[in-house]
């Protein structure tokens, strides 16, 4: 096993302090007359309160013991001293589940999530990491100063330290990209002794629990995942049928469902509208890290705009998540200084074409689930994502947006246990047709028929069944055609 030891977070006073001089001499920019609140970012009249809530109100000691309430740790892996929240469970059939964050987030989304799936009998080892971050990190320097140090008792003591996301450290070098966390994510594990686990995520979570689906698919038996990045296919007749159904009839739902179209839609004005952010970070993140950096209110102003464009709040951040909330996970960026890091996994990632499209282009095997909340960023059509992964399970969520751990934690619960033990899975032996129908077109926009090797089945059946799975129904569209000694087949 690692050496795992017990970690504890406890900013000084003198930091608090500093926050609250920053604070009281804040200076704002000004601002257009005719423009709707929001539409050129951060609106100045809600912000100016949400700063003075900050500075009047916020209790951050309250919070800092929620965050001690859920069990710490720190372990070296591949030179990065991790930080994660460990909760184990007695029940000898649980199952491990990695949790994975994403930016503006950090593994405070979990802190309701977890007290669910503890809740009764606890049927999972819970693991959330902070993040590791892309590149060099330094700390913020103030007055107060501040390090890491171990107590009497054995414990990791914060205080203010060089860190990637959440307390974890960063890279020194350039190559933190997606992948290499998946490693580091799949070592822990395995020095932790979970030699096959679950993987939860979303925002760049999503894209890691891919990665470990793609890359460790021997130990990383199934994921789940609430932001599903999925493209279609410009040689699948049905994906094209899609795209100019999408693009000249977008109120009709002729190839597509009404929600699918909806969530099209939403795709592209995300990418058009709301993606500035993605082309500064993955191209000058330090640029920007200086003044975020210095600058708790710039911070603030940054993580805000995100929270409520991305969230399922109607317009207005508090109904989605509290002023307490927003401001516990902003605080833990200010006293951690780790935007910048946390922005360079932009430019580790984004600005690495070769590593997105090996990432994103093979099919997943890794049995995989997908919840899709209605104001999620990529609401893809479920043929999309059907065509990357092995999708056992979609759903579509009545409620909640981007951070859906943290917006709305009972109904992610719900979804993360259905694919866990006693749960009956799918899995796809076969792919296509060789012959037409009368009464149908849809043979004619099939592959060429392919049968699954009966190796890749089996190894497939035995993830499932390491995760506590009692039946597993083989499909395809012509099981009768299905060879066992056939090669794999690669989907269109």
């Amino acid at each position: 096993m690692a050496d795992v030891k017990p970690f504890r977070v406890s900013v000084p006073e003198s930091e608090l302090k500093y926050l609250r001089q920053r604070l009281d001499t804040a200076r704002y920019p000004d601002i257009l007359t005719n423009i709707a609140p929001w539409e050129d970012g951060t609106d100045l009249d809600y912000f100016k309160g949400f700063i003075d809530y900050w500075r009047l109100s916020y209790d951050w000691r309250k919070w800092e013991g929620t965050l001690n309430s859920m069990a710490q740790f720190t372990a070296t892996i591949k030179g990065i001293q991790l930080h994660f929240v460990w909760e184990r469970s007695d029940n000898k059939d649980a199952v491990p589940l990695l949790l994975l964050h994403g930016w503006p987030g950090s593994y405070f989304e979990f802190y309701k999530l977890i007290p669910i799936l503890k809740a009764k009998v606890c049927r999972y080892h819970i693991v959330a990491p902070s993040l590791p971050g892309g590149g060099s990190s330094s700390s913020r320097s103030s007055g107060g100063g501040g390090s890491s140090s171990e107590g009497s008792s054995g414990v990791s003591v914060f205080y203010l330290v060089s860190t990637g996301y959440g307390w974890s450290s960063a890279a020194t070098e350039r190559g933190m990209g997606v992948t290499a966390i998946a490693g580091i994510m799949d070592s822990l594990m395995s020095q932790l002794g979970y030699g096959h686990y679950m993987a939860q995520g979303g925002d760049w979570g999503s894209i890691i629990a891919r990665a470990l689906g793609v890359y460790h698919p021997d130990s990383c038996a199934a994921i789940h995942i609430n932001m599903c990045v999925a493209r279609p296919s410009m040689t699948n007749p049905w994906h094209l049928a899609q795209v100019v159904n999408a693009w000249l009839a977008p109120s009709l739902p002729l190839t597509m469902t009404e929600s699918e179209l909806q969530g099209v839609k939403a795709m592209h004005q995300f990418e058009r509208d709301e993606s500035g952010y993605q082309k500064i970070q993955g191209t000058k993140p330090q640029t920007l890290a200086y003044a975020l950096t210095d600058s708790p209110v710039g911070l603030a102003a940054w993580i805000l705009e995100k929270v409520r464009t991305w969230s399922d709040c109607g317009g207005t951040p508090d109904a989605a998540l509290s002023k307490d909330e927003v401001l516990t996970n902003i605080a833990i960026y200010w006293f951690g200084g780790r935007i910048a890091s946390s922005m360079r996994l932009y430019k580790e990632t984004l600005g690495n074409k070769g590593e997105m499209q090996a990432l994103l282009k093979p099919y997943c095997t890794t049995p995989t689930g997908v919840a899709i909340f209605p104001c999620e960023l990529y609401r893809p059509p479920q043929s999309w994502a059907k065509s990357i992964y092995n999708v056992q399970l979609w759903s579509q969520m009545p409620q909640g947006g981007h951070f859906a751990a943290w917006e709305q934690p009972q109904l992610l619960a719900e979804e993360i246990r259905k694919p866990t033990p006693c749960h009956t899975a799918y899995t796809r032996v076969a792919k296509g047709r060789h012959h037409p129908c009368t009464f149908c077109t849809i043979p004619g926009f099939c592959v060429k028929f392919y049968s699954k090797a009966r190796g890749a089945v089996l190894e497939e059946a035995e993830r499932l069944v390491a995760l506590g799975l009692v039946q597993l129904n083989l499909i395809a569209e012509d099981t009768n055609q299905y060879i066992w000694t056939a090669i794999i087949f690669v989907p269109a």
